[in-house]
């Protein structure tokens, strides 16, 4: 089982992204198909904010490197979700507005595995 990302509360207005995996096949006269691909057809981009602490921002960035370097996946649970889902990141650039103060963003990926 996948590790769970170590912080838990993003700050809100978080963006979640659904982008289903759908085959559109256009007729003439304006008809088309839609047909989904995939088993998974709705995977979801989740970009967050978390304002953290200098120490929580490191056990973080620390985290997702790791990540980066075994190439595994990892657990959140999507705010107003029950469910967790497993996630990549790729991307997680931060900001320092003030004294040991961390703006960390992050897009999170899900990606489905056994």
């Amino acid at each position: 089982m996948a590790d769970p990302f170590p912080i838990t509360n993003p700050v809100y207005n978080y963006t979640i992204n659904r982008e289903p995996n759908i085959n559109v096949i256009k007729f003439g006269d304006g008809f088309e198909q839609r047909l989904t691909e995939g088993l998974n057809q709705n995977r979801v981009i989740l970009n967050v904010t978390f304002n953290l602490s200098q120490t929580d921002s490191t056990t973080a960035v620390n985290f997702l490197n790791a990540r980066m370097t075994d190439g595994l996946s990892f657990t959140f649970t999507v705010p107003n979700e029950n469910a967790s889902k497993n996630f990549v990141c790729n991307s997680y650039p931060t900001t320092v507005p003030f004294l040991n103060r961390v703006i960390l963003t992050c897009v999170f990926r899900e990606v489905f595995e056994n």
